[in-house]
């Protein structure tokens, strides 16, 4: 009894790990784009970073052209793949799949966008503003017909003072950390065995070479 208490309660604790949400978050607009990454309810921004001292410097020196090694000279593509698109045609199809399942599994927890037309003149404002909304008709209804939208918003506003358009958008995406692992492990082995696969297959091409 004391056995299948404690396989429950580690049931449950896996349970409630899969159901974290692991996700990223980006923002576009004036000052540029940011881009968080999400474990829960934690949010750690991943860019733009901020540079240490240290790599400052390294980077002044650097333009003031102070001499540094020269890059060793890299073979040249077709050495370094050497059986790249074999094994580039057995992943693919697992890859392909993968995406689509991974697509839609993901989860579109906020989509804002903002569209901002502008000009001084009226008339040529008015223009602005109707090439806005077919630009953002455009990219709202793919957007949404192709992902779970949770919290979404489309709108265009007028501001006389600013000239042609301007976006300000932020996303964040989302899967539980229970899909994304299941994906993980499915996928894993499928490519595992493509790339085994690919591996027999040089081998046994390569023998037949040697007895001819």
């Amino acid at each position: 009894m004391r056995a299948l208490g404690v396989l429950a309660v580690l049931a449950l604790i896996l349970w409630l790990l899969g159901q974290i949400r692991l996700g990223c978050r980006a923002e576009y607009g004036r000052e540029g784009l940011r881009l968080w990454v999400r474990l829960g309810a934690l949010r750690i921004l991943v860019f733009p970073l901020k540079r240490r001292p240290k790599q400052r410097k390294r980077k002044e020196k650097k333009e003031k052209g102070a001499p540094g090694p020269e890059p060793p000279e890299e073979p040249p593509f077709l050495s370094q793949a050497g059986g790249a698109l074999a094994y580039a045609r057995g992943l693919l199809p697992v890859a392909l799949e993968a995406a689509g399942q991974l697509g839609r599994r993901l989860r579109v927890d906020t989509l804002r966008l903002e569209l901002t037309a502008g000009a001084p003149d009226p008339g040529d404002a008015a223009l602005i503003y109707g090439q806005a909304c077919a630009v953002l008709g455009t990219l709202w209804e793919p957007l949404t017909a192709a992902f779970d939208v949770k919290d979404g918003y489309a709108g265009v506003k007028i501001e006389f003072e600013a000239e042609g358009m301007t976006l300000r958008a932020a996303a964040a995406l989302s899967i539980k950390m229970g899909q994304l692992v299941r994906l993980g492990v499915y996928f894993g082995i499928r490519g595992l065995k493509a790339v085994l696969a690919v591996r027999r297959e040089r081998k046994l091409k390569r023998q037949h070479r040697k007895a001819a």
